[in-house]
């Protein structure tokens, strides 16, 4: 099987991600097209950096 070459550029911050993510849904994609939009929308998921999110606290937390 051939090896896919993708130029599908990997979303570097979570907003770019969540634009790519309603295109993906939103759009018929077919074959290799799918597959890189896929692979960019996974790739970039597990590179994101969820410490920025420490810093949504909920007022009362730490009550619990």
């Amino acid at each position: 099987m051939p090896e896919l070459t993708c130029t599908v550029p990997i979303p570097k911050t979570l907003q770019e991600l969540e634009q790519v993510i309603e295109h993906y849904k939103k759009t018929d994609l077919k074959g290799d097209e799918l597959v890189c939009e896929w692979q960019a929308i996974c790739e970039a998921s597990l590179k994101q950096d969820f410490t920025e999110l420490d810093n949504d606290k909920v007022p009362g937390e730490d009550s619990y």
